[in-house]
């Protein structure tokens, strides 16, 4: 056997390229989304730099983020964004006041519910664009007829969520701790609740993505400052940047307040099946 040469021979690790690094890092999150939206800018550059759409229906990510730049440093972009968050975060509050509270109360109590879901389901297909004429009527043009509308498009998932949650409770829960001498407090705070988390908070980050959506809705029409009233000027004056630079700020804010909404319900459901890795 001739040592010397198998001595002179590497490990095939040590020739082996490492690609560890590289697969870790495409294993975050964070990076995958990264790319993902690198991605879409740069496929959105392509078709509006080759020509393949008009660049006044269409502008380019250079030039939505110069608008962006500008807006930013105007001062007004962020004058109509701290409206817009301050008409969803009221609206979205009030929401889950009233959709969780009427939620966990239907779910308890089915007679109470017999009487109050026939009017929830009647209500909830309507859109709540339908509501803005009579909105106008009933608040004006303000901030009061957004946080309207932003209650009509939250409340319903929140309500959802939170009944489909208390009812498909499992009674075998209820009934061991009742076994084991729970008062009936402590069958709502340790039992019903942390029961019915990994329901309601998938339920109320969908009622926030809708109220933010409503309240662009609202201010389009219904308002003298915000996202929707930026865009609406802009499009009055030929503006097409700052028309989608005031869309690209929709999306990306609703983007993280999903995405902390997610982070919150990881940190709280981080017992539940689902959320085990």
């Amino acid at each position: 056997m001739d040592t010397k040469a198998d001595a002179g021979r590497l490990p095939l690790e040590a020739i082996r390229p490492n690609h560890g690094g590289l697969q870790k890092a495409l294993k975050s999150r964070s990076v995958r989304a990264f790319i993902g939206l690198a991605a879409f800018f740069a496929f959105w550059q392509a078709v509006t730099g080759l020509g393949i759409v008009d660049g006044f229906l269409l502008p380019s990510p250079v030039g939505v983020a110069q608008a962006l730049w500008e807006l930013a440093l105007d001062g007004s972009l962020w004058v109509h964004l701290g409206a817009s968050l301050q008409r969803v975060a009221i609206g979205f509050l009030l929401a889950c006041i009233v959709g969780l509270v009427l939620g966990l109360i239907c779910g308890w109590w089915r007679t109470v519910s017999d009487y109050v879901r026939p009017v929830v389901e009647a209500l909830r297909p309507i859109p709540p664009l339908a509501w803005i004429p009579i909105t106008i009527l009933w608040f004006g043009l303000g901030d009061a007829a957004s946080y309207f509308l932003v209650f009509l498009g939250a409340v319903f998932p929140a309500f959802v969520a939170t009944y489909t949650a208390v009812r498909g409770l499992d009674r075998n829960q209820m009934n061991a701790a009742l076994c084991l001498g729970a008062k009936p407090w402590q069958l709502f705070t340790d039992v019903l609740i942390p029961a019915s988390l990994p329901i309601i908070l998938p339920g109320l980050r969908i009622a926030l993505g809708v109220g933010w959506m409503c309240v662009v809705t609202a201010e389009l029409i219904a308002a003298q400052t915000g996202l929707g009233y930026l865009i609406q000027q802009s499009r009055m004056l030929f503006q097409i940047n700052n028309v989608v630079a005031g869309m690209v700020t929709i999306g990306l804010v609703g983007f993280a307040m999903s995405a902390i909404l997610e982070r919150i319900e990881r940190r709280v459901n981080a017992w539940a099946p689902s959320e085990r890795s």
